[in-house]
């Protein structure tokens, strides 16, 4: 089951993903080995496909953009 919902044409995210502490601890682990962020931002990507290969790329890259992000919006 896909990390968001279609709801009349828009993904929205559904918040009880349960990859989400995956791709966190992989984006975040990358990011204390001294790996740049671009790529434990790329690496996160992966883990959310691996686990959600039925989402677009496009829409895998947002969901993990608004959480490795999340925490600058407010």
């Amino acid at each position: 089951m896909s990390c968001n919902e279609t709801k009349k044409g828009k993904a929205v995210f559904n918040g009880d993903c349960k990859c989400q502490n995956a791709v966190m601890r992989a984006y975040n682990g990358l990011l204390t080995a001294g790996t740049p962020e671009p790529r434990a931002l790329e690496a996160a990507k992966i883990v959310y496909s691996y686990h959600h290969p039925e989402d677009a790329p496009d829409i895998a890259a947002l969901t993990v953009e608004r959480w490795v992000y999340a925490e600058h919006f407010h």
